[in-house]
């Protein structure tokens, strides 16, 4: 499966979340069952520094993924640098947990944004 690009926008100081529905080439959902993911975020691909989107299956038939970063994380990410303004990369992968094969299924840039909150 190849990474399909999506960009998005997470502002400082507030609560980032979003859903994201991965589907087949045919266009129907992506059944999760047996599956897991992973999602990272990193101002570049090659740092070791990569922040966590906490990604979440909500629902494993219509393969619907949440990512999220609450408030204090994108304030300041314990362990890694303060989450500056700017662009940063991500991935999203699906594990396979039968096969052991990971696939990377969407990636894209983050912009992260001041806020005034």
């Amino acid at each position: 499966m190849a990474a399909i690009p999506i960009n998005l926008t997470l502002y400082k100081g507030t609560d980032f979340k979003i859903s994201l529905n991965i589907k087949q080439f045919d266009t129907t959902f992506f059944d999760l069952d047996g599956y897991s993911v992973a999602a990272y975020m990193a101002r570049n691909y090659t740092t070791s520094n990569k922040i966590s989107l906490n990604p979440n299956i909500i629902n494993r038939q219509e393969g619907l993924v949440e990512l999220s970063l609450p408030k204090v994380s994108t304030n300041f990410v314990t362990g890694v640098d303060a989450l500056k303004v700017g662009r940063y990369v991500y991935d999203l992968y699906l594990i396979d947990n039968v096969n052991a094969v990971t696939d990377k299924v969407i990636s894209g840039v983050i912009e992260v944004n001041p806020s005034v909150f």
